[in-house]
């Protein structure tokens, strides 16, 4: 009789965790492909996998497997902050193991979508397995990440496989903000008050949360966290973002006709597109939460069209490109951060409305050749300067290879010139004949 209804068990999982107020429900979905085919390597972590989604998907990803044995023993072994806290890591261990797999059917909840057919296929205690492993990796990892943060130096970490470099260190903090390679804030709790234990209740318990704000660089808050680290990213960015609202001097100005244009500067760094486009696959996954990530990459997807405003927003500040890169790589990761984005807030409604007022010397539009919005006119604009791209790289390659003297480009002239009166000339004689 029990088998007839075992069916039901993802159902009876997935309502269950509604109720949790500490999990959601389809939280760590998979990309959507009109997302991913801007960027497929924003998405698929290259040093360390967290989860089952991308478990094994490389050679490299399965040789890294071992330092986080290493760095999950560490984290067992490390002491607390009173005696009676500390307790054998064979003990904690299997008091960990105890409390995930308590958690079996909300981990399972936590994977939405196509994801939820890849967990039924594990066994319980596998996932329990992975969740310890991984979760205590990341604290560790998240730990030392912090103190890395404070001394700006990786000299400490000199035999540490991930720290070792600065290079190392920026290509784990991107596979750590990626939505596939997450995994619930819920245990990454547990796992905490394993070896930290605290009285307060695991709801307030905003611990892990400044753990993995230090870690990044934001701001410490008596937030306990949200769905996964990807997730509680989002909300410190947001809710720092809220507070610099409105500050002077945060906000690089650009002048135009009808007033000025604030836009808070945006710094180019090796994180910047990973974080961004994660930050919006998980938006976009989601009906309830504020898309000011994909509103922001629409905004600059439809004020930069071509080189000429990258170099604009360079000269002003706007874009801060503390990685070198070339206006071209910046305008092309400008004009597909926001491709397959199916809905957005309206951040920037009013601002690209205003915009599209005006022509772009900012008079307004009263003549019937004058009534091109901006967006166009940078559209036309584009194209111009793609043909001028392209006629300067053929004119290039004629002289080069084509015409490599002045007297054969003499030459060539006079012929075509000649050619030209000819033609001419049988025109006008069989007209007048």
């Amino acid at each position: 009789m029990q088998s007839d209804f075992e069916w039901m068990v993802p159902i009876e999982v997935m309502l269950g965790s509604l109720n949790h107020g500490e999990v959601q429900a389809c939280s760590i979905s998979s990309v959507p492909d009109k997302l991913r085919e801007a960027n497929k390597d924003a998405y698929q972590p290259k040093e360390i996998s967290i989860g089952p989604l991308h478990r094994g998907a490389t050679r490299h990803l399965q040789l890294m497997e071992e330092p986080k044995w290493h760095y999950m023993r560490e984290f067992l072994e490390r002491q607390g902050t009173q005696p009676e806290q500390n307790r054998r890591s064979e003990i904690r261990l299997r008091e960990c193991g105890i409390d995930i797999l308590k958690l079996d059917q909300i981990i399972c909840a936590s994977y939405g979508g196509s994801n939820n057919k890849i967990i039924e296929d594990i066994e319980s205690q596998e996932i329990a397995k992975i969740m310890i492993i991984d979760g205590c990796f990341l604290l560790e990892l998240l730990i030392r990440l912090g103190d890395y943060m404070d001394n700006q130096s990786t000299t400490s970490y000199n035999s540490d496989p991930i720290l070792k470099t600065e290079e190392k260190v920026l290509s784990v903090l991107n596979d750590i903000a990626m939505l596939e390679n997450q995994i619930p804030f819920i245990v990454l709790k547990k796992l905490y008050r394993k070896v930290f234990p605290d009285g307060i209740e695991i709801k307030d318990d905003h611990r892990v949360a400044n753990i993995v704000r230090k870690a990044f660089g934001y701001p410490l808050t008596s937030n306990s966290g949200g769905a996964h680290i990807l997730h509680l990213m989002h909300l410190s960015t947001v809710e720092q973002n809220q507070q610099h609202e409105g500050k002077k001097g945060e906000a690089r100005i650009i002048v135009l006709d009808f007033g000025v244009l604030e836009i808070p500067p945006l710094h180019v760094k090796e994180t910047t597109e990973v974080k961004w486009r994660n930050l919006i696959a998980w938006e976009q996954s989601k009906i309830w939460i504020r898309c000011q990530y994909t509103s922001y990459a629409l905004f600059f997807s439809g004020l930069i069209c071509c080189g000429h405003d990258i170099e604009l927003l360079l000269e002003k500040g706007v874009i801060v490109n503390e990685l070198n890169k070339s206006n071209e790589d910046l305008l092309a990761l400008f004009r597909t951060i926001s491709n397959g984005a199916e809905h957005m807030d309206l951040s920037f409604s009013e601002i690209c409305a205003r915009l599209n007022v005006y022509d772009y010397k900012g008079m307004k539009i009263n003549k019937v050749l004058q009534k091109i919005p901006i967006r166009t006119w940078h559209k036309c604009r584009c194209i111009f300067e793609m043909v001028e791209y392209y006629g300067r790289n053929w004119y290039n390659i004629l002289i080069r290879d084509h015409i490599p003297t002045v007297w054969k480009f003499i030459g060539i002239l006079a012929a075509a010139m000649l050619l030209v009166l000819t033609i001419m000339q049988t025109y006008y004689s069989s007209h007048n004949g």
